[in-house]
């Protein structure tokens, strides 16, 4: 009878691996494809319109995410789909957040890190992560359990422990401009402690550059789910290491988010704390 269990909770295993790299496989096969449809506007001078006043919107956006929902609702018709530009539809528990271009800004000024952001999610369990910046000649992507990759090569984060030694990555609010909680605290602090602070503005991408190795850390609040979901599982897949400010359970969802290597993790929760101690609570 034991045999026959452990056969059973084998078979269990395997279907749920072969689920997930079948999510896995669909979401690069969507982002790729989109990856192409974007590069053909990169710097033609396409038509920008505003979502806000520093917020862009191109019409590649749009494509962008029309394809990627395509290949994910025809080979996934049951899941729900969470994307920036359109409605969410379908139901039930796996949750597909898309960012069809990550740092619309960036594509729109002809800069180099943008990128498409694919994940899949039950709850704040984290199953797949995906983010392709085709102007980089990029991809990384992640599956629970499965490790961390970077163009198709294992991927893992630093081993710096020391913030003096760290290169940080942040990004700042839309409404900067009105809201006196936009990050300049934080950075000014951490502008003394750490050995850089690059603000490229893309957040999967910024936290792709921790999970492998290039950052050590990346903080930023005020985002959505499609913003972080992706690059939060590759970075937790790499062996990094995620929590709200205050040190609690991550969930990228609230798009409020602290990833490190690890072994930074507690100078950064310290740092930002002091920063933000004169600050309107959230």
């Amino acid at each position: 009878m034991a045999r026959v269990q452990k056969s059973a909770k084998m078979q269990d295993f395997m279907g749920v691996h072969t689920d997930i790299q079948r999510a896995l496989d669909a979401a690069e096969r969507a982002a790729l494809r989109a990856g192409e449809l974007v590069m053909e506007g990169w710097r033609t001078g396409t038509e920008i319109a505003r979502k806000g006043r520093f917020d862009l919107l191109t019409k590649y956006d749009l494509e962008s995410e029309r394809l990627i929902r395509g290949v994910l609702s025809k080979e996934f018709p049951d899941h729900r789909i969470v994307g920036e530009e359109g409605a969410e539809t379908g139901e039930g528990d796996l949750v597909w957040y898309v960012d069809p271009i990550d740092g619309t800004t960036n594509y729109a000024h002809g800069h180099f890190f943008f990128a498409m952001s694919i994940a899949l999610y039950r709850g704040r369990e984290g199953l797949v992560g995906l983010v392709h910046a085709p102007a980089l000649g990029t991809t990384w992507k992640a599956a629970k359990g499965m490790g961390a990759f970077r163009n198709s090569k294992p991927c893992s984060v630093s081993t710096r422990a020391q913030l003096e030694e760290a290169v940080c990555a942040t990004g700042f609010p839309y409404d900067r401009g009105s809201n006196g909680d936009d990050n300049l605290a934080e950075l000014a602090l951490f502008l003394r402690r750490a050995r850089g602070i690059r603000r490229c503005g893309a957040a999967a991408v910024d936290l792709c550059l921790v999970a492998d190795g290039t950052y050590d850390v990346y903080w930023e609040k005020g985002l959505s789910a499609w913003d972080l979901c992706a690059g939060a599982l590759i970075v937790k897949e790499a062996g990094g290491q995620l929590s709200t400010y205050e040190g609690e359970q991550a969930d990228p969802r609230t798009g409020k988010l602290v990833a490190s290597n690890g072994l930074l993790h507690q100078a950064v929760l310290r740092t930002i704390g002091e920063a933000r101690h004169n600050l309107i609570p959230d």
